[in-house]
């Protein structure tokens, strides 16, 4: 047996880049991709004296951008690849947001540096309360929401399977 294999990418690909990925990893059959990595852009928004160094930067300034380049692989695989989403992670909202944009599952690592052990379960509080108040029981009915078509498709898909042997009465 073969260990799963994971891809991690950066978030400064382009679009058509992050698609040739998709469409590779796909091809490959990649177990999953990690999205993202550091990212070498500079936002202007950063503050620290350090901000001109080069070098990967993560961490909050990275949130957005990680989490739009979730829901672009989302996309473009179909919702096919397991992914880890990463990337600024600190809060509640920020694993919501990576996992409606379609992660499979979050990791953080920067936010713990900063906020410390307690930040996983104030993180795990802070996203029962946000799925709770949206009707969501499990994290698997959260995974890909931003993407209407490819979410109700798989859940669709997931229903049939959960038939079985059902009879059919009424043809989809």
């Amino acid at each position: 047996t073969l260990p799963p294999l994971f891809v991690k990418i950066s978030p400064d690909n382009t679009d058509d880049e992050l698609k040739n990925i998709a469409t590779i990893a796909l091809e490959c059959n990649i177990d999953g991709i990690l999205v993202t990595n550091t990212t070498n852009d500079r936002p202007s928004t950063l503050q620290s004296s350090h901000s001109s160094e080069t070098g990967g930067l993560s961490g909050l300034p990275l949130r957005d951008k990680s989490t739009e380049c979730i829901r672009k692989m989302y996309h473009h695989t179909n919702g096919k690849l397991f992914i880890v989403g990463m990337g600024g992670v600190r809060s509640g909202q920020d694993v919501y947001d990576k996992l409606k944009a379609g992660a499979s599952v979050v990791q953080m690592y920067s936010g713990l540096v900063y906020g410390g052990p307690g930040l996983v379960s104030r993180i795990r509080e802070d996203l029962a309360e946000i799925m709770v108040e949206n009707g969501q029981k499990c994290v698997r009915d959260v995974v890909g929401l931003d993407h209407e078509g490819i979410y109700w498709e798989k859940r669709l898909e997931k229903a049939r399977e959960g038939r079985g042997n059902e009879a059919v009465i009424v043809d989809e």
